[in-house]
């Protein structure tokens, strides 16, 4: 009997712990931007993310391409900055690519450690804000937050757990 409760444990375990968690929180407005395929857009580059005293380089640059690839589709032309800007500076970028939006993605947190040795999992948190160009009117924000399991061998890094929610919210400003 025990064997039994032993074998169930081992198979259940670790298919319990291996799905990250993600969460999409949009502004109380809700605004679709339509239609799509007949507007540009500029993606700016995020400063790099940071847990407490720790920078993760590159993490800036990640998530601007992770944002750019699940805008893309829905734009004629998406042009994404190559260096980190504020926000003044982004519009102006954005208005001398003639871009209709700029895409700001902004890293509130981002974790990146052994979950297997430290049982922390890793996490990112970011915020996509869509901003019409013209007026600089922030026409849609949303925030989605995207955390690893727990189990070490199916971990990965904070990149890998944003790809699909930030798609999820990009598809949902599309969708009819």
């Amino acid at each position: 009997m025990m064997r039994r409760w032993l074998k169930i444990f081992l198979l259940v375990v670790p298919l319990t712990g291996c799905s990250a968690q993600q969460n999409i929180q949009e502004d109380a407005e809700t605004v679709v931007i339509l239609p799509a395929n007949q507007k540009t857009a500029y993606v700016t580059t995020p400063v790099d993310g940071r847990d407490g005293a720790k920078i993760y380089f590159r993490s800036g640059v990640l998530t601007a391409m992770i944002v750019a690839d699940a805008f893309a589709p829905y734009f004629i032309n998406l042009t994404l900055g190559s260096s980190q800007e504020t926000r003044d500076e982004a519009l102006a970028s954005a208005r001398s690519q003639q871009a209709d939006y700029l895409i700001e993605p902004k890293i509130l947190r981002w974790r990146d450690v052994d979950t297997a040795w430290t049982g922390v999992v890793d996490q990112a948190t970011v915020t996509v804000s869509i901003i019409e160009t013209n007026s600089g009117t922030m026409i849609k924000s949303g925030t989605i937050d995207a955390k690893g399991s727990f189990m070490g061998i199916a971990a990965g890094h904070p990149e890998d757990f944003l790809e699909k929610p930030i798609r999820q919210y990009a598809e949902s400003l599309f969708s009819q």
